[in-house]
């Protein structure tokens, strides 16, 4: 009996010396003060058990579909990149300031100082971090986006999270370009007047007013001055730069089956703020326009990056095109170009293009 109160006595002095550590304000709160090293490991191991027996029973969907890639890379993109960074980026002014570090989920496991569980293991690791978008972590800065997205969407960046650390900064471009905000392309482009857009459009659409598309047509010319007719009805799409190039053909030649050919029924296009969600609408809109455009338009490829994974693929190419626009104005224009393509039973076809560009006189 003696011993139990010395116990209780013990427990009721523990107590309240506790209880008046924490109303003292003794203990460091600022983000730029670390935790001691017991309190670190408690939270860090707490947190790091918390998550997985909650992600445990949770049952990862196919994650290798190029569309959620491009959902899921706009989203990282406007929701995550501030703090948890992008490639060819080590820090930003949000994450420096952030206690704990979040991890920069560009990199691999190995960049995760402090953040290694259930890296290991794909289905893991993607479970981990659906719980995490989902349902957020307390007192670390980690929001739950759960009340604002529905599960498909998180999936979807669960998707891109899972490629991220393998892809550089131009196929972060292509697989996080969004609608919204987009701005800069060739619509209304003249020379000496990069920033202004036409609010015009005549009978051939968006692109009539501005000479069309920035396709380029492929390093000096190679498909399509060569043999106009091969590149852009031949069959063959045996790498991604094969298909890019006859779809540019196809273009220039004026070809439309052809150009439809390399197109997915439900390919996406992004342009001057504004975007066709199908070839029938790309087909019904603008592509006479880049057509016409296109054929005598002149292109010199500047630089040109791809890069392959499984089936999906992306090329970026940067080049200069001069021409003249549906009203007879000369154009000289910087354009950039992002095409993701997917392989099929067919070959490699383009599920999405984002175009873009200034004056070339004002380019950096």
């Amino acid at each position: 009996m003696k011993t139990l109160k010395i116990l209780l006595v013990i427990g009721l002095v523990a107590g309240a010396g506790g209880l008046g550590f924490i109303y003292s304000g003794l203990y460091p709160m600022g983000a730029d003060d670390p935790h001691l090293r017991p309190v670190y490991w408690a939270l860090d191991t707490m947190r790091e058990r918390s998550v997985a027996v909650r992600a445990s029973n949770i049952e990862v969907p196919p994650l290798d579909d190029p569309e959620m890639l491009l959902a899921g890379g706009a989203d990282y993109n406007d929701m995550c990149a501030g703090c948890h960074l992008k490639p060819g980026k080590k820090s930003s002014e949000m994450s420096a300031g952030l206690y704990p570090q979040p991890p920069n989920l560009s990199l691999g496991a190995d960049g995760h100082a402090g953040h290694e569980g259930g890296h290991g293991e794909v289905n893991t690791s993607a479970a981990r971090q659906f719980w995490i978008i989902k349902h957020g972590i307390k007192a670390s800065g980690m929001a739950a986006f759960g009340p604002t997205h529905d599960d498909q969407r998180i999936w979807a960046m669960v998707a891109f999270l899972q490629k991220l650390p393998t892809i550089d900064a131009a196929q972060y471009q292509i697989l996080t370009a969004r609608r919204d905000g987009d701005g800069g392309a060739m619509k209304g482009m003249d020379p000496g007047s990069a920033s202004t857009a036409a609010a015009e459009q005549n009978g051939a659409g968006q692109h009539g007013e501005t000479g069309g598309s920035a396709m380029p047509d492929s390093h000096a010319g190679m498909a399509a001055k060569q043999n106009d007719k091969q590149a852009s009805e031949g069959a063959r799409s045996d790498s991604p730069q094969a298909a890019v190039d006859a779809f540019q053909a196809a273009l220039k030649s004026g070809n439309a089956g052809a150009v439809k050919k390399w197109l997915t029924p439900d390919v996406l296009i992004y342009e001057g703020g504004g975007a066709e969600r199908s070839l029938a609408e790309y087909a019904g809109h603008h592509l006479a326009a880049d057509m016409a455009f296109m054929k005598s338009a002149r292109v010199e490829v500047l630089k040109r990056a791809s890069g392959e994974d499984g089936n999906t693929a992306w090329i970026t190419t940067e080049s200069r095109i001069r021409g003249e626009s549906s009203k007879g104005k000369p154009l000289d224009v910087a354009s950039t170009e992002s095409a993701l393509l997917r392989k099929s039973s067919e070959g490699w076809r383009i599920i999405h293009i984002h175009w873009s560009s200034s004056d070339f006189t004002a380019a950096p």
